[in-house]
Order: C-alpha cells, then sequence, then structure tokens
C-alpha cells in the first residue's frame, strides 16, 4: 500500500497539466464513520492518453478539487492509508462537475499489518512541506510544544526561544490552520501542552498571490502548523500550575485550550514575582503590527535604540518596556484567543485575541562605561536605583471573507495601548586617563509615557484567467505622550575650578504619527514557463511633534520659564511613490524572479519655536531605480538554494530630524539634525539547505550582507565630560553575518548530535571631535550540541557555545578590545522509579576580557524532585533555583564611540514547592476510529 501512494505522490509532483477551463470537485468520507480522510491522493488520467494526468491532494476536510479541465472521459482514482484504493470513470462534458461525497472502505490487510508491526512514519515530505508525527516523539509529562520541537530532526531552539528548521527561522505559527495570538510562533509553543499535537507541519508557503493564481514567484515563508488531536477537540485540555517557595517567591499559571472542527479558544493567565517579565522582540514586533519605530521612538530628541541579549528586548529612549525586566519584578499577564469560521470552504473565518500586561520593579543598576574621545579615555562609573510600573493592552483582529472561489478580502485592525512611570535616581562620577577627574553628580529622573495606537489593513484579490489583481490599504495612527521630572547636580571641574551646574526642569512631549499605504499588484501568466507583475505603491506619513520644557520658578515655586533650547515643534510630511515592474521565470527546479522600482520618495518639514515662530524648512525629493533578483533552487531530494538581492530608500525619522536638545541624560546630550540625506541599503542573502528524510541529516547555511550609503551615524563632542551628539551622513557601512549548521543522528539509538558556526563583521564610522573613527566588529561562535532520549524515562541534552568578539577603532584614543563568551548548558531528567522524576539543569555563563569586576563565570544550578499521581494529571515538586547561589545578570554594550559593561541586580537561591494539574476533559475517548491515526 505505502508503494502504491508513493507512486501516485510521485505522479502527482512530475505530471504536466494539458486541461484547460472545466472544474472537477468532490469530497471523501470512510464509509464506516462518515469522517472526512484529508490528504488522500487524487489522480485523474486521460482514458484516452494515459501520460496526460492531473492531481491533488485533499484537504483535512476530505475536499478536493481540479481545475482548467476539458472536456472528456477520465479515471479517476483516489488512495490512503488504511482505504482500499477508489477507482471509477467519469466523464466531464461541458459544465464543472462536482461527484459529491465519495465514500472508501477499509482495507483490512492493511490495517491488520499496521497492528502487527506497530510502525508509525516519523517524517513525511510532502511537496513544500515537512511533516512530523508528533507521538513517535517522546516528551515529559506536562511538556510544552517547545520540548517537542526540539526533538524533532532538523528542528532547533536557540537561546532566545526562535524556531529554526534546517536553519532558517520561522515567522509563523498557526494551529489547524488558523492564527494563534497573533501571529507570534513562542505563544502556543510555550503554552500548548505536547500531549495535545497529532503532527506538526512545517510549510514552505507561498505569497498570497501565489497561492491565489498558482503562479509560483519563489518566495516563501517558514510557517510552522500545529494539528491538534482528535480526542483534545471534544473539551478541554491545557496546565495549572501553582508554586510556593522560600523569600516569599511565587508563580502561578493558566493554560487552557478548547478546539473543535473549526472553533479555537484558549485562555491564558500568568503571576509571578520572579523577574519572568520580559518580552522578546518577535513579542513586541507582534505587539506593534511590525511598527516599533513609529510607536517606541522618542518625538524629538532622545537616542532610540533596540537590544536583545539572551532573549530579553530592551528599547532605549523611549521608557515603554525600557529595562522593564530588570532587577526584581512582578508581572501579571494574560489573554484570550478566539477563531472560528462558517459556511462551505470556510467562506467567512474570524480570528481575535486580547492580551494585556502589568508589571512593577525595582532594579539596581551598575555600570562601567569608556568613551573614546580624540586624544583621551573617558571613564565613567554610574548606579543607579530604577522602580518600574508598565501597563500593556494588545487587541488583535482579523476577518477572512471569500464571497466565491475567486475572491479573497481579509480584513485586520489592531488596537495597542502602551503606559509606563519609571522614577530613576542615580549617582555617576567620570574621569579622563590623562586629564583626570572629569565631572560627579547625580539625578533624580521620573517619567511617565501613553502610548496609543492603531493598525488596520485591508487587502482584496481576484482572480482571473491568467494571473490575479490586489488591493491593499494599511493606516496607523501612533500617539506618544510623555511627561518627566528632570532634577539634576553635576561638579564639573576645569582648570583646578569647580563648576557646579544645577538642572530642575518639567517637560512634556507629543508625537501624533498617521500613515497610510496603498498598494495595486497584477499578476499575469505569460506561456507555461513565464509571466509578469506590474505594481505600484504610495505611501504618506504625517507627523507633527512637539517638546515644551519649563524651568522651575523659585519665586512662584512653579514651573513656567520656556527653555528655548529644549523646546519646539516639527511638522514633518514624507512619501514615496514607486513603480514595480517585474519577470518570473519558472523551470522544474530553479525559479528566477527579477525587476526594478522606480522610486519618487519626498520630504517635507517645518521647525517652529514654543512661540510659533518659524525657524527651519526642508523640502526635498529622492529619485532612485531600485533592482531586485531572487533565485531560488529545490529539487526532489529536498535540496534548496535561495539568493535574494534587493535594495530600499530610508527617510530619516523625525527623532533624527528634530533640532531640539534631550538632556534626559545629564551626561549624553543629544539634538537632531534637520540637514540629514535618506539612507539607501543594498542587501543579498543567500542560504542552502539539504534535509535527509531517510536518516534526518540536514546541513545548512546562510550568507547576509548590507552596504549603506548615506547612513546615519554619531558626531560626538566632548565638554567637560559631557557627551554632545548629534545624528551625521557616513557613507561605507556594511555588516556581514554568515553561518552554517549540522545534525544527525547517531549509531546510538536515541543520541542525536548537530554542529554550528556564526561568523559577523560590520564597519560603522562616526566623527569623535570631528575627527573620523572608523569601527570594526568581528566576533565568531562555534556551538555543538547533543540529546539522548531513551522513550520518555531519560532525557539528556547538553548545549555548547563559544563566542569570541574584537573591536578595533581608527583613532588611537579609542581602545581596542577583544572578550570571549561563554554560553553551556546541560539537562537531565530520570524517571528512575515508576511516577517518580528527578530533573536536573546546570547553565554556565562566563566572559573573559571585560572590565574589572564585570567578567563572570557563573554555574546556576536547578534540581527538582516530582511525583506524579491520578494517571499523571497531577505533578506535585520540590525544586531548587540557583542552589549554589551564583545567579548575576552581567551584559555589554558597544557601539561605535562608546563600550559599557552593565550589572543589574537579579534574584538568587530559594527553593519552592510546585503542584501542577494537567486539564483534560475529552469528549470522546483515546481510542481508535480512524485506523489512518495509527499509521499518521
Amino acid at each position: 500500500m505505502k508503494k502504491k501512494l508513493f507512486i501516485i505522490i510521485f505522479c502527482l509532483l512530475t505530471t504536466k497539466v494539458f486541461a484547460q477551463n472545466l472544474r472537477l470537485s468532490g469530497k471523501v468520507q470512510a464509509a464506516h464513520t462518515n469522517e472526512a480522510i484529508g490528504y488522500a491522493a487524487v489522480l485523474l488520467t486521460e482514458q484516452a492518453d494515459s501520460t496526460k494526468r492531473s492531481g491533488a491532494l485533499t484537504s483535512v476536510n476530505g475536499e478536493f478539487s481540479l481545475k482548467d479541465l476539458k472536456n472528456g472521459k477520465y479515471i479517476l482514482k483516489i488512495s490512503a492509508l488504511g482505504y482500499k484504493t477508489l477507482a471509477k470513470p467519469i466523464e466531464i462534458t461541458t459544465a464543472n462537475l462536482d461527484l459529491g461525497t465519495l465514500k472508501m472502505e477499509e482495507d483490512a490487510l492493511a490495517l491488520k499489518e499496521v497492528s502487527v508491526t506497530g510502525q508509525q512514519a516519523n517524517v513525511k515530505i510532502k511537496p513544500d512541506t515537512i511533516e512530523y508525527n508528533a507521538t513517535a516523539f517522546k516528551t515529559q509529562p506536562n511538556a510544552a510544544v517547545e520540548e517537542l520541537l526540539k526533538k524533532l530532526p532538523g528542528v532547533e531552539i536557540d537561546r532566545d526561544g526562535n524556531i529554526l528548521v534546517q536553519g532558517q527561522k520561522v515567522t509563523r505559527l498557526t494551529v489547524d490552520g488558523k492564527d494563534f495570538f497573533g501571529t507570534d510562533p513562542k505563544t502556543a509553543t510555550k503554552n500548548l501542552p505536547a500531549d495535545a499535537i497529532a503532527k506538526v507541519q512545517v510549510v514552505d508557503s507561498k505569497t498570497l498571490e501565489a497561492k491565489a493564481t498558482g503562479i509560483d514567484d519563489g518566495q516563501r515563508e517558514k510557517v510552522l502548523n500545529l494539528t491538534i488531536k482528535e480526542d483534545k477537540k471534544r473539551g478541554w485540555f491545557g496546565n495549572a500550575n501553582l508554586y510556593g517557595g522560600t523569600t516569599d517567591k511565587y508563580n502561578s499559571y493558566l493554560s487552557a485550550n478548547h478546539f473543535n472542527k473549526n472553533l479555537q479558544f484558549a485562555l491564558l493567565g500568568m503571576s509571578n514575582n520572579v523577574t519572568n517579565a520580559s518580552f522578546q522582540f518577535e513579542d513586541l514586533n507582534s505587539f506593534t503590527g511590525g511598527n516599533i519605530g513609529n510607536i517606541f521612538a522618542p518625538p524629538a530628541g532622545g537616542s532610540f535604540s533596540i537590544n536583545v541579549n539572551n532573549g530579553r528586548t530592551t528599547i532605549g529612549g523611549s521608557g515603554v518596556f525600557d529595562n522593564s525586566a530588570i532587577g526584581e519584578v512582578t508581572t501579571h499577564s494574560g489573554g484570550v484567543n478566539y477563531s472560528n469560521s462558517w459556511g462551505a470552504n470556510n467562506k467567512l473565518a474570524i480570528s481575535s485575541s486580547y492580551f494585556t500586561y502589568f508589571s512593577k520593579g525595582i532594579g539596581n543598576r551598575l555600570s562601567n562605561i569608556q568613551d573614546f574621545n580624540q586624544n583621551d579615555v573617558l571613564r565613567t562609573e554610574e548606579n543607579s536605583i530604577r522602580n518600574s510600573d508598565n501597563q500593556a493592552h494588545r487587541f488583535n483582529f482579523k476577518a477572512e471573507y471569500h464571497p466565491d472561489s475567486l475572491t479573497d478580502i481579509t480584513f485586520r485592525p489592531n488596537i495597542i495601548l502602551n503606559y509606563s512611570r519609571n522614577i530613576n535616581d542615580r549617582n555617576f562620577n567620570s574621569k579622563f586617563d590623562n586629564a583626570g577627574k572629569s565631572n560627579d553628580g547625580n539625578q533624580y529622573f521620573n517619567q511617565k509615557n501613553v502610548t496609543p495606537s492603531l493598525f488596520g489593513e485591508f487587502v482584496a484579490l481576484r482572480r482571473l484567467k491568467n494571473g490575479s489583481v490586489s488591493l491593499r490599504l494599511n493606516g496607523t495612527q501612533n500617539t506618544y505622550n510623555s511627561n518627566w521630572l528632570n532634577q539634576s547636580l553635576i561638579n564639573k571641574y576645569e582648570n583646578g575650578a569647580t563648576i557646579i551646574e544645577k538642572i530642575n526642569q518639567q517637560a512634556e512631549q507629543e508625537n501624533l504619527a498617521k500613515t497610510y499605504t496603498v498598494g495595486l499588484n497584477y499578476m499575469r501568466q505569460l506561456n507555461k514557463k513565464w509571466s509578469a507583475n506590474v505594481g505600484y505603491q504610495y505611501n504618506q506619513s504625517n507627523i507633527d511633534a512637539e517638546q515644551l520644557t519649563l524651568d522651575y520658578n523659585n519665586l512662584t515655586d512653579r514651573y513656567e520659564v520656556v527653555v528655548p533650547n529644549f523646546s519646539n515643534r516639527i511638522d514633518n510630511k514624507n512619501w514615496s511613490q514607486s513603480a514595480r515592474f517585474g519577470f518570473i521565470h519558472t523551470r522544474t527546479q530553479w525559479t528566477y524572479n527579477f525587476g526594478f522600482g522606480l522610486q519618487e520618495t519626498g520630504l517635507d518639514a517645518a521647525t517652529f519655536t514654543s512661540m510659533g515662530v518659524n525657524t527651519n524648512n526642508l523640502d526635498r525629493k529622492y529619485y532612485n531605480i531600485l533592482p531586485r533578483l531572487s533565485i531560488n533552487f529545490k529539487n526532489k531530494a529536498n535540496h534548496t538554494i535561495q539568493l535574494n538581492y534587493n535594495s530600499n530608500v530610508n527617510l530619516p525619522s523625525v527623532n533624527d530630524l528634530q533640532p531640539v536638545q534631550n538632556n534626559n541624560n545629564p551626561l549624553y546630550q543629544r539634538v537632531g539634525n534637520p540637514d540629514l540625506e535618506a539612507t539607501k541599503n543594498h542587501r543579498m542573502a543567500i542560504n542552502f539547505n539539504t534535509f535527509s528524510a531517510d536518516n534526518n541529516r540536514y546541513w545548512n547555511g546562510y550568507f547576509l550582507v548590507n552596504y549603506a550609503i548615506d547612513d546615519i551615524g554619531n558626531s560626538v563632542k566632548f565638554t567637560n565630560g559631557v557627551q554632545n551628539v548629534q545624528p551625521v551622513n557616513v557613507d561605507g557601512n556594511y555588516f556581514i553575518r554568515t553561518g552554517t549548521f549540522f545534525g544527525q543522528p547517531t549509531k546510538i539509538k536515541g543520541l542525536r548530535m548537530g554542529y554550528g558556526l556564526n561568523l559577523f563583521m560590520s564597519h560603522t564610522s562616526s566623527f569623535i571631535n570631528d575627527e573620523k573613527n572608523a569601527t570594526n566588529r568581528y566576533s565568531a561562535g562555534p556551538s555543538t550540541n547533543f540529546s539522548y532520549d531513551i522513550d520518555d524515562k531519560l532525557n539528556v541534552g547538553i548545549y555548547l557555545g563559544v563566542q569570541y568578539s574584537k573591536v578595533n577603532n581608527s583613532q588611537p584614543a579609542a581602545i581596542d578590545n577583544k572578550y570571549f563568551s561563554f554560553y553551556n548548558n546541560a539537562t537531565v531528567s530520570w524517571e528512575f522509579v515508576k511516577n517518580m522524576r528527578i530533573t536536573t539543569e546546570l547553565q554556565h555563563n562566563g566572559t573573559a576580557g571585560r572590565a574589572d569586576g564585570f567578567n563572570n563565570n557563573v554555574f546556576l544550578l536547578n534540581v527538582g524532585l516530582e511525583q506524579y499521581m491520578m494517571k499523571r494529571r497531577i505533578t506535585l515538586a520540590i525544586k531548587g533555583f540557583d542552589v549554589l547561589n551564583q545567579n548575576t545578570n552581567i551584559d555589554r554594550l558597544v557601539n561605535a564611540s562608546r563600550m559599557e559593561d552593565i550589572r543589574y541586580n537579579t534574584i538568587n537561591r530559594y527553593f519552592y514547592m510546585s503542584l501542577n494539574y494537567k486539564i483534560s476533559k475529552a469528549g470522546a475517548t483515546n481510542t481508535r476510529s480512524n485506523p489512518r491515526n495509527t499509521v499518521g
């Protein structure tokens, strides 16, 4: 039977379709249960010429459709594992033919063979899909989907929780084909229980236009789809966990899910005081609808940066999610997710989710900073205590409507509200290596930010006889409101004299940004190998940004004196319109997609004083030709090569343009530059992948290079140890990333191994006291991992990684730097007696080459003893966190003119008892009602 199915699928992949305009459809069900049979092979052969064939696979609902047929007589064959092949003659005349419901009988012999051998197919290779049978990979009781993914061949979970399949990052996750809590993969992988999953499917998903027209443009997106077991779709499943421990530590968690054929409903909840609060970068990207810069960038002055370290995302300069997980943090968060579909072929589908987040924390931050002056090095020590209060609310909604078989309509609005309150007390002192002591002082900074935003997108696509036309509209409105109290005292030491500078100011910022985009695209099939596309896009953004800073008046005891250098308004309008032309050439294994765009970009900005006096106007236009090229290769052995080249033009942000000074950091004064030019980037990426399903071996690699013209760097000038910074245009900035990965099982049963190597190099420019400084960074990081699994009794995992980093500067005073970072981890889980398990995790983080006191060599040991009860639905555990009492939190940040080593307070050793309840209230037993379920 398996041999027959292989031959049929092979025919589907290699057969050319010689048909025209008619359509054949139907639905396949099991004769004895009336259940739909998904993924059955449907083969249609002309009686007059058996070499002319057309084929398809049935959907999960058992439905199939063959299009572009011509009238004539055919033989229809349908095959599925566990069923007898169905064959019948049919005749298509002048109208579309609907065969209705077709019944398939069980194959008793095939069932007997399955019941004797008990074998399951671990991995299946389908066109554009790798499918894993989840039940063939054992996980611990109460494990989340993330633990299941780590055991799948070719799948890796990196230290930040990102999912890599054959080295390529998964960008979207669906459950039974539907979005789950937006598009962030980790929401599902960290919360859905592993034992609820039937199959894990990794799909090289085509673009919307390619799916609609059948014209393969070679573009792919890695999508992970989880299919839920049938018995889990008739009730509730999930986990509830609660633990309490020494030093008043607690953690509670709830994940409850309900699925049926079309409906998905899920609840998430979490509350703890063990610093489980930080968001991943992908969380924030999904949270903002992909508009992180528009929402979090300050409207005037101040720096804006996004830093990701060990999974924690810090957005500097905005105050929103800024250091939200530093120190000891208490967090409460939760959400609800709902999706459903109605009508034939899911004519209307709706998915929505709401997520909320609250956190309060106290963080102690100790930093050692080296700033590279032209002829000297400025060293600064800072100690600060920060109280933070953050709230976030996110609502996602998506509706898909298919009024007929030729039309697709999608509407997606998002509503986001962020609130943060940060109070920062800091002390600092600075000195030059040669010139001696520069300054010392303190600051009290109290800031509140409120950032509501709206996002909406509408997409309509209409299939035509030989192509498609699509319309895309989207718009955003982001409002950033901020106010703060800034009180500081600085003692500046110059030529033997002491200059005392006091600041007592209150300020307000408001940034209203409105952006909308209109896009049209037309695709047409020219012949069997060539197709073309033409597109037009218009984008406009209007940003009104205002900052008002008031000095304290001792006579009136009020903040009422306007500070001109820290107050102004900017009205900024920028737009771009582009016409795109391209061609697609498709061959058996190669796809070439190439073309170019003609783009006009405009910038119209005006600045005003706080009294409304116009001080500066900008009116600029840029014209560019933007080429693009994509080459894709894929053969039957699942070897792939992808090459992508594109270019783009980015206008400077309002933050970089607004000529208002920001003194939120008394040692770092920044002002915008209204004379900045647009930045043009050229980027090329190459990826290759090989994967062998018979031995689960994979090898892949990537190469990425980006070259920027008129990139934005910083011009830094030192005055009494205070940095005065302004963005400027620089040429020649570039970065290169490359890496390779290899993995395979060994001859020892249950033992898998993998190896990896990542390389990075960059060249950036800045100006220090008007002298150019070129900074070159290099890093190399080999890694290896091993996993050993004996069913679900013994599970061992080892990860070893090291990274070497080196920084060279062209200015003599800028000290070159090199250091090592170590990331090692070992886990052991052993059920040494029935229903009792011991777990151990040893994590080693080490560094060498940093400033004195900021090197670390920490061994973080966590241990636990678990007892399973009530058929493993209840788990009682005693655990210890940081048993060796060595936990530290040390980080290093490097840019073109600064290197900063940072140490935060963190949670140390504590012990706790936990109780986990496995929610499992299914409406059907686990007995087999469909024989296909036993063979995957």
